[in-house]
């Protein structure tokens, strides 16, 4: 028979054991789940990203954008002709935008007139 004392202290050991493991899966939980970040910036006096390939991991994703241009551009996300998101139009500065977006190939653009067709566009290849 094991004293009550000693059984005592071993469930006081497996309680704190036990919260212990629940604390660790709920912050690899929260960690797992955060956004991935995608960075992208608008080149001064250039219709141009600084970047023509982006690439994340799926899921939910977190695009910045940082406009060090004069002139007002955005950052919108399609899969083919299926627009999907995107950041609000912006002149000197940083916006910031949420997408969910499954593996895949997409195209981001500027989509102020004349810029996607000026060369303001790229690739994000989700993997």
């Amino acid at each position: 028979q094991v004293p009550m004392r000693k059984l005592s202290g071993l469930m006081t050991v497996a309680l704190a054991t036990g919260l212990l493991l629940a604390a660790v899966g709920v912050a690899s939980a929260t960690v797992q789940a955060a956004p991935r970040v995608v960075r992208v910036a608008a080149v001064p006096s250039k219709l141009k990203y600084d970047k023509k390939t982006l690439r994340a991991r799926p899921g939910k994703i977190k695009l910045v954008f940082t406009n060090h241009s004069k002139l007002h551009h955005n950052v919108r996300i399609e899969s083919g002709e299926n627009e999907l998101g995107g950041t609000k139009t912006i002149g000197k500065g940083t916006t910031t935008v949420y997408v969910t977006l499954k593996k895949g190939t997409y195209n981001f653009y500027c989509s102020v007139p004349g810029h996607e067709d000026a060369g303001m566009k790229g690739k994000l290849i989700v993997g």
